[in-house]
């Protein structure tokens, strides 16, 4: 990307997009490698090699952050997660000067008309956003306490390998334009973990941003309804308040939206025919009588925990029409042949999710459905009831269980939501799914020429080759774990990994190999005739 000026059209700015990348050493199966997120990311790969680990990583790191912005600030709810009351020592007073200096730095911004920079912040404000990163019992503590919870570990010190290992380390930055937006890292030993990180001189807002009054007077006048509000001075002492206010308010030009991060685990197929007598288990035994019952529970992973409670609370908007429910609607149509339906359990309320069959009349319940149905249910569900644009969702394997029709199709709806605004990331072993991705590439190639030259266009499904990222997790013959390496865009290859080439290379061979053998049998047999 060029750098822009500090003069840029301000439309411009607003549609930038910055660029994270995730790196890490010694993590799991991972001896080393490092990821750029792209609006569709794919991580491709043999069993055991990482893929999943760095997929909970994303999902835990995102979490925490409340998705992934322009200025890093810890998600409220997280410090709640590990039992951390973030409150100030500010007294009121001390917050008054504070809210002070902030309306100093918008007016004299305002009558420059200059671009809104990290370092143009009050100084306790800059203070505040750069101690989340740097103390140890704030975004240390909630990074273990999350990472944990994700993988369901005693210790994130299991997390180390490959094995012979006593280290391991994981960072993500932005970078946006070639510059460095922040960092933070962690290193992890079986003994200690340390956090750090920094946050460059950034600009907050361009130039021209102030152009319309009204929008200047709108930032103080929510500062006053806030400070009068229902949370009074409480909401001050939040120790993030005051960036937090500023990433809300400053609209469309925000430092980041607070988007979701959605996890669809690879044993999704069986948990959907399992989901009434989990879901009935979990509520028996959440009453006091249940829990002294069963004073000794197996637990489930975070993303696991997370999968199922959005189930258990699912309640589906009727009557809504959107991209989402656009993109479910075709779903159901080109891969299920039917469409899902919700009913509540009479039970305990929860939802009961059944089939039916196009042109039937009768439901299907999920325990008696075909694999594919019950693989493609949640997603049907997220789509309808759960995702919303701006959010990320990570998919383990997105074509199991999926004839190899329904296997491209998957690859169009993973196409289609990338073009409806949500960031999407998928483990794969599918060749027909990284095939029919191409394609869809090779139309977002056609698609630009066609505009330049006013010619036709390529469908709603067009992929631009900048907005696919596809990684390779490679087991390394001298190494001890894998690496990963990304494979780039081919017009007439593809994106497929030069393993599957060979494998089916090797079956060609050996079909070829064998029918030598026949035709070798025949002809002794032939001669032996005669």
């Amino acid at each position: 990307m060029t750098e822009l000026r500090d003069d840029e059209d301000t439309e411009t700015i607003a549609t930038l997009q910055p660029e994270f990348r995730i790196s890490v050493r010694n993590f799991g199966p991972i001896e080393i490698g490092s990821v750029v997120l792209r609006p569709l990311t794919i991580f491709v790969g043999p069993s055991n090699t990482g893929k999943t680990y760095l997929a909970i990583l994303i999902y835990a790191l995102r979490r925490i952050l409340g998705g992934f912005t322009r200025l890093p600030v810890i998600h409220p709810t997280q410090y709640h997660s590990i039992g951390l009351d973030r409150k100030s020592d500010q007294s009121e007073t001390d917050v008054d000067t504070l809210e002070e200096n902030v309306q100093e730095v918008l007016e004299k911004l305002f009558d420059d008309g200059r671009p809104l920079s990290f370092s143009d912040l009050p100084n306790r404000v800059r203070e505040i956003a750069e101690e989340t990163l740097n103390d140890p019992d704030l975004l240390g503590a909630v990074l273990e306490a999350e990472l944990q919870r994700c993988f369901d570990l005693d210790s994130v010190a299991e997390l180390i390998g490959p094995s012979g290992h006593e280290e391991m380390s994981l960072s993500l930055e932005g970078n946006e334009c070639g510059k460095d937006l922040w960092q933070i890292r962690m290193d992890v030993t079986e003994t200690d973990v340390a956090t750090s990180g920094r946050i460059e001189d950034i600009v907050l807002l361009p130039a021209g941003w102030t152009d319309e009054k009204s929008d200047y007077y709108s930032i103080l006048n929510q500062f006053d309804e806030l400070s009068g509000g229902p949370w009074g001075v409480e909401a001050h002492l939040e120790i993030q308040h005051p960036i937090d206010i500023l990433e809300q308010l400053v609209h469309p030009y925000r430092l980041g939206w607070r988007d979701r991060t959605h996890y669809l685990p690879a044993a999704r197929s069986g948990i959907m025919q399992s989901h009434r007598i989990i879901a009935s288990s979990l509520v028996e035994r959440s009453t006091r009588a249940g829990l002294a019952r069963f004073p000794e529970l197996p637990t489930f992973s975070g993303v696991m925990i997370d999968f199922l409670q959005r189930l258990i609370l699912f309640k589906e908007t009727v009557g809504r029409e959107d991209l989402m429910t656009n993109i479910a609607d075709a779903l159901e149509r080109d891969a299920l042949s039917g469409n899902i339906r919700t009913t509540e359990s009479q039970g305990g309320g929860y939802p009961e999710f059944v089939y039916r069959p196009r042109e039937s009349q009768v439901d299907i319940r999920l325990t008696r459905a075909s694999s594919m149905v019950t693989e493609l249910v949640p997603i049907v569900l997220f789509l309808r009831g759960i995702i919303s644009r701006g959010d990320m969702l990570i998919i383990e394997e997105p074509e199991a269980h999926l004839h190899p029709s329904a296997q491209t199709q998957m690859a169009r709806t993973l196409a289609s939501l990338v073009r409806a605004g949500v960031k999407v990331i998928v483990t794969t072993h599918s060749d027909w799914l990284l095939m029919e991705i191409a394609n869809l590439m090779r139309e977002g190639e056609l698609k630009e020429i066609s505009e330049l030259h006013e010619g036709d266009k390529a469908g709603s499904y067009a992929l631009l080759p900048s907005e696919v990222g596809v990684w390779l997790f490679r087991e390394d013959d001298d190494s001890s774990g894998s690496t990963i390496e990304e494979i780039p865009f081919d017009r007439s290859e593809g994106i497929e990994p030069e393993e599957y080439e060979s494998v089916a290379e090797a079956l060609y061979n050996r079909s070829a190999a064998l029918q030598n053998q026949f035709q070798e049998l025949a002809g002794a047999a032939a001669r032996e005739q005669k």
